[in-house]
């Protein structure tokens, strides 16, 4: 595949490999290995998408030491060049891999669109801000087509398409009457010299002889001429037309059928969601939004919503989930900084509500999503304080409890959707 990122990331200096044409086939090389990786392990591709996203990420990030050591199978002197991590190299090796198999395939488009999304707010990208900016561009343009084809509802009318049942006569091979047998058969049985006619000059028996003779000579010949009649008949062509026809009126006719189906799902989609808007209830607190406070209001509604909904959504539902929020919360687009936020979220009032939302695991080393960061909060295995260090966010970074539920929502349907590649 063309690495179309490749030069714009080579005018922009991140990838500092001189001149080199050798280089340059190692970097490719690279790139097509790490495509390979991520389609197999599509459970990698949050992580990848924070580290290829920021620029300020630390040097010894698990996932920049899994690449490096894929680029080393093909440059095997990248140490003799660079005696420190290459971090600018392994981002745009992760860059080219990350655009690459995501205009190759709608889901995992909508993976690394939805984990970039929430990031890219807050990296503090250089020169390469353009070249990400197109990734999240092209792959959000990718999953949104996508989305809207599963969401549209059918405007033309479904009609099944008969098509024309045409039967091709049957081939029957004409059989010619053996004459001079019939003849001889009509002789015997009206000849004076039969036995039994000699003795007696007798009509009736004349008769009954000549009538069992003709009629044994034409039942014989009928039976014959039917039988390699029946022999010489081709129904295939019949046959074949019929089953031509039952199928075409098939697809035809499932074709209609998916298309209303569709559409009825559509229907019923919207339907669901916007009862969910109007009463304001929580299925899984079994009680309203407003029984719980801002904080907790905000990542329940974001889990709710969730699971409500299909595979594929289109970019819409962010932002009923973002009027639905301020339905309960004038304030809910208001900017605090995330320091102030998370510490709310600390607070064990919050605690008591939220663990219940977030699987209870140990920190890990590598990069994680907001979301995850917000888990571990609410089950107290992280300080507030440490965001940075998991998320690489600054905590006087400015968000609004909308934008929480929204990367809340957009990290559940990422990880869904890594679920259904297993």
């Amino acid at each position: 595949m063309e690495n179309k990122l490749l030069q714009p990331l080579l005018q922009a200096g991140l990838l500092d490999i001189g001149d080199s044409d050798e280089r340059l086939e190692n970097i490719e090389k690279s790139i097509t290995d790490v495509e390979t990786k991520l389609k197999k392990e599509q459970s990698l591709l949050p992580a990848f998408t924070l580290v290829g996203l920021d620029p300020s990420i630390n040097a010894n990030e698990p996932v920049l030491a899994d690449v490096e050591a894929i680029i080393t199978v093909h440059w095997k002197a990248l140490r003799a060049k660079f005696s420190e991590t290459p971090v600018p190299i392994i981002r745009a090796v992760i860059l080219n891999a990350l655009y690459n198999i995501g205009t190759e395939d709608q889901k995992i488009a909508r993976i690394i669109y939805l984990t970039a999304t929430n990031f890219y707010p807050y990296a503090k990208l250089g020169r390469e801000k353009e070249i990400v900016e197109k990734i999240i561009l092209d792959l959000s343009k990718l999953a949104e087509e996508n989305a809207t084809e599963e969401w549209s509802l059918e405007t033309e009318e479904p009609k099944v398409k008969l098509p024309s049942l045409k039967i091709e006569p049957l081939k029957i091979d004409v059989k010619k009457v053996d004459r001079a047998s019939l003849k001889k058969s009509f002789f015997e049985g009206s000849s004076k010299t039969h036995t039994g006619f000699l003795s007696q000059n007798n009509q009736d028996q004349w008769a009954e002889v000549f009538s069992q003779k003709a009629s044994e000579a034409v039942g014989n010949l009928i039976e014959s001429s039917i039988g390699e009649i029946s022999d010489s008949m081709d129904i295939s062509g019949v046959s074949s037309s019929i089953n031509k026809f039952f199928t075409e009126f098939k697809k035809s006719l499932d074709q209609s059928l998916k298309s209303s189906f569709s559409s009825i799902q559509a229907v019923e989609r919207r339907s669901k969601l916007l009862w969910w808007k109007e009463t304001l209830y929580s299925s899984s607190l079994k009680n309203s939004y407003r029984s719980v406070n801002e904080i907790s209001q905000t990542i329940v509604m974001a889990g709710d919503l969730y699971k409500q909904l299909p595979a594929i959504v289109p970019v819409s539902v962010d932002y009923l989930l973002r009027d639905t929020l301020l339905l309960l919360n004038s304030e809910a687009s208001k900017k605090v900084k995330f320091s102030e936020l998370l510490d709310e979220i600390s607070k064990d009032s919050n605690r008591a509500v939220l663990s219940d939302y977030f699987k209870d695991v140990e920190p890990w080393i590598e990069r994680i999503s907001i979301t995850d960061f917000i888990g571990l909060l609410a089950h107290g295995k992280v300080e507030p304080s440490t965001l940075k260090q998991y998320t690489g966010i600054e905590s006087n970074e400015q968000v609004s409890l909308a934008d929480i539920a929204v990367m809340i929502l957009h990290d559940l349907m990422a990880e869904y959707l890594i679920s259904k590649s297993k």
